[in-house]
């Protein structure tokens, strides 16, 4: 039995393995023993903060720092715990301590330099709260929070706790499809020597097209707050280069920002229908982007941002030996825009809405982003143009119980002459998501887009995991669409090997596409099914694999008695 050094140690460590507790009492006891305090007034701190699955509501509400805002921050220590944890009796075993020997822990200087506070700032709840959100988006890490260890009069001193995911990891892919196998290798190492670097090298081949491909990325190069993404792919026709290097908005309180973005990247798009390939067309996507913004009005409820920027977007498209369509003519559009944000400084922190047994930071309130471009012949485009890309949103949560989420995007470009490379799609989302209790949940949303314009490889499309999981991939085509979904949702605390948590849904769905009469009359598709739910807490971070089996109610005399659909989503 371990001694607590004071009473009122914290009781446990959200969202980490249960025994992560011992770790930071040993770490206490040890700064207890080993620091002679000097300041008299210097106490343990007394509060806690509970293990995410000890908690019993969904909206998780930290109170350990509301009495603790304004003193002088006097020392930051930095504990970060391996992919697996020794002190926990189900990974002390000689397998997962192996593994732990091949995993380099993020340093405690990649950390520090994404906090946004130091050593000898006065305490601000705001950018603690921040920081935790900074650092949990990062795929090299399974969780991080802050926490105060010593609290004096004037003074406290914190502790950042951060546990390693697994970062070296080998990819493989194999599919066939009716014009032959298509197969794919890569290594990828997510946290270079615990720098927070993401490295990836891989080979894909299929019957027309084989590439070598090279990644490098971090979103914080040289502990600074430049994020860098390098792409390369040597392609037997050809090359894919993508670069982008920013200073991105990288807190609510950040000054500025700037950033050069290029990229030059070809693909093959297949255009299905009604469970058969259509169309075939190879699409050259190239565009260049340079801008700058500032904030201009900062409140501690909300931050308002002004950016500039000029861009080029061009489009070309390629037959290949599977086209049996006319294919899209060439786009090109060169304009200045600007663009306004509007940020709504209100964050929650749940679990078990989108992730499995994960804290998850959710913005609530309204965000709003709109950006708007104009330029005429001048710029050496075919016709003046106006592009436009927008989205808001409005997320609730009330009565502990419930969470309301709206959303509304918006993508278009209009020429004034040139009708035929005109698009537009517009776009609007309601989710419900009502609570029960911390496992069991209900799960309402609603999807309608409508487009005009668009070109074939822009056409709105059900089907899949798009939604209507009864159905084959883009089932059905068209410039309107929509889908209804409610699901029930179970969220279970198994942990399997302490690697794998698991959860499961039943599901409905209702919609279809529609609008144009090339592909006839479009019937209202619905299905039922089921599936399950994996989320490695040791391994791409954030990842939910669905495994769905589902059957359509209409429309079933094309379409097989029953669709399997698996692949990866950033949500249950």
């Amino acid at each position: 039995m371990i001694k607590l050094p004071y009473p009122g140690l914290p009781k446990g460590l959200f969202a980490l393995s249960g025994s992560a507790l011992t770790v930071f009492m040993l770490a206490l006891c040890a700064q207890a023993e080993e620091v002679q305090e000097t300041d008299p007034s210097c106490k343990p701190f007394g509060g806690y903060r509970e293990k995410i699955d000890d908690l019993k509501n969904t909206r998780i509400d930290s109170k350990v720092f509301d009495s603790l805002a304004g003193k002088k921050i006097r020392h930051i220590e930095y504990n970060t715990i391996s992919v697996f944890n020794k002190d926990d009796p189900d990974e002390n075993n000689s397998l997962y301590l192996f593994l732990n020997k091949l995993h380099v822990n993020t340093r405690p200087g990649t950390i520090e330099a994404q906090l946004l506070f130091s050593e000898n700032d006065s305490l601000d709840i705001q950018k603690v709260q921040e920081s935790e959100r900074i650092l949990r988006k990062r795929p090299y890490l399974t969780n991080a929070y802050i926490l105060p260890v010593t609290v004096c009069d004037n003074q406290v001193d914190l502790m950042v706790v951060t546990q390693d995911s697994w970062a070296l990891e080998p990819q493989f892919s194999v599919s066939k499809e009716s014009e032959g196998t298509n197969s794919g290798f890569a290594i990828s190492d997510g946290n270079v020597f615990g720098t927070g670097t993401n490295l990836t090298i891989g080979y894909e081949e299929n019957t027309q097209r084989n590439l070598v491909s090279y990644e490098f990325s971090n979103p914080h190069i040289f502990n600074s707050q430049i994020a860098t993404k390098l792409y390369f792919a040597d392609t037997s026709d050809g090359r894919d280069v993508i670069v982008d290097i920013s200073h991105p908005f990288y807190s609510l309180e950040t000054p500025w920002s700037a950033g050069f973005y290029t990229q030059d990247v070809s693909q093959e798009l297949p255009i299905r229908h009604m469970d058969e390939e259509i169309n075939e067309f190879r699409h050259q996507s190239m565009s260049n982007r340079i801008f700058f913004g500032v904030a201009t009005d900062v409140q501690e409820t909300h931050t308002q941002r002004w950016v500039v920027g000029i861009s080029n977007e061009e489009d070309k498209f390629y037959p290949t030996d599977e086209t049996l369509m006319p294919i899209p003519g060439p786009r090109k559009l060169v304009y200045p825009w600007v663009e306004y944000q509007y940020l709504q400084n209100r964050y929650g922190v749940f679990k078990n809405i989108n992730q499995i047994q994960r804290p998850e930071d959710v913005a609530l309130g309204h965000n709003l982003v709109f950006r708007f471009g104009y330029a005429g012949k001048s710029f050496d485009n075919p016709d003046d143009i106006y592009r436009y890309i927008g989205k808001y949103s409005y997320i609730l949560d009330f009565d502990a119980r419930h969470i309301l989420e709206t959303s509304v995007t918006l993508d278009g470009r209009h020429h004034n002459h040139l009708a035929e490379s005109n698009s537009a799609v517009v776009t609007g989302t309601i989710a419900y998501n009502y609570f029960d209790d911390e496992k069991r949940r209900w799960y309402m949303g609603v999807n309608y887009s409508m487009g005009q314009d668009l070109a074939q490889y822009e056409e709105l499309t059900v089907g899949d995991m798009t939604g209507l999981r009864g159905y084959p991939t883009d089932f059905q085509r068209g410039e309107k669409s929509y889908v209804f979904t409610i699901e029930r949702r179970y969220f279970s605390d198994i942990h399997v090997f302490n690697i794998l948590r698991l959860g499961a849904v039943a599901f409905f769905d209702v919609g279809k596409a529609w609008g144009l009469e090339q592909y006839g009359y479009s019937p209202t598709l619905s299905n039922v099914g089921f599936g399950l739910r994996l989320s490695s807490s040791k391994v791409r971070i954030g990842n939910v694999v669905h495994v769905d089996i589902a059957t359509p109610l209409a429309a079933k005399d094309s379409v097989d008695k029953y669709q399997l659909t698996i692949g990866a989503q950033q949500k249950f």
